[in-house]
């Protein structure tokens, strides 16, 4: 698949307008549920600031924008790791995994500030380019080595992927098993963008959430209706 502007900004602006379902879904089921709903919203968002950086980067005018890259890496490196460990706790029933949740969601905001800081603070790192028709993101100070780049790699999936597939929600399961994929396709056919790529098949594959919550969960409301009678 071939990627530019056009495709980031449709795919932004359907999940941020999909978003509205999910979001009203977890009005519906507990505030609890919030977060996790939020995730076609905020990939869409980060979507859409990659198109803005594809337009920069078309232009013959300008350089890449270093704003719409270091807003798409704030999503990328330092937001996804601490927010799907939070989501994901916030649902989960059982107590142990929880916790469990909740200690990955700590060590996902390390990971992030060690991903993101240094990009935030000394943007003229990073390194943007075209590779195959898809942006690549380039540190070679962060990462001097391939090897180390793989390390890094398979850390940030394991705080992405754990709180998913070990979810005692067998719908939130579903859609951790569905990352993984995504993860294991991204890193062996899409390794020259990994991060552009595998943020844009996540994001498609976030209206999966809908389905969670809309079959997984009864409405609150109802419950509480069904009490009183």
């Amino acid at each position: 698949m071939c990627f530019s502007s056009q495709a980031s900004f449709i795919a932004g602006a359907a999940l941020v307008a999909f978003s509205g379902f999910t979001i009203r879904e977890a009005f519906q089921k507990g505030v609890r549920f919030l977060p996790l709903a939020s995730f076609p919203f905020f990939f869409g968002v980060q979507q859409m600031s990659e198109g803005f950086l594809w337009v920069s980067i078309n232009s013959s005018y300008s350089s890449p924008s270093a704003a719409a890259a270091l807003v798409f890496l704030f999503f990328a490196y330092l937001f996804w790791p601490t927010w799907v460990p939070l989501s994901a706790s916030l649902i989960e029933v059982d107590r142990r995994r929880q916790q469990i949740f909740q200690a990955i969601c700590g060590i996902g905001v390390g990971l992030g500030m060690f991903l993101y800081l240094p990009v935030l603070f000394s943007p003229e790192s990073l390194n943007i380019g075209i590779a195959k028709h898809s942006i690549q993101y380039e540190n070679s100070q962060l990462y001097p080595k391939e090897a180390t780049k793989n390390i890094a790699r398979l850390f940030y999936a394991l705080v992405i992927c754990i709180p998913l597939v070990g979810s005692s929600d067998k719908g939130l399961r579903g859609f951790g098993f569905l990352i993984v994929v995504s993860v294991v396709v991204g890193f062996f056919f899409a390794s020259h963008a990994f991060t552009s790529i595998w943020c844009f098949v996540a994001a498609i594959l976030s209206v999966y959430i809908y389905c969670v919550l809309h079959f997984r969960y009864p409405d609150t409301h109802q419950l509480v209706g069904r009490a009183e009678g």
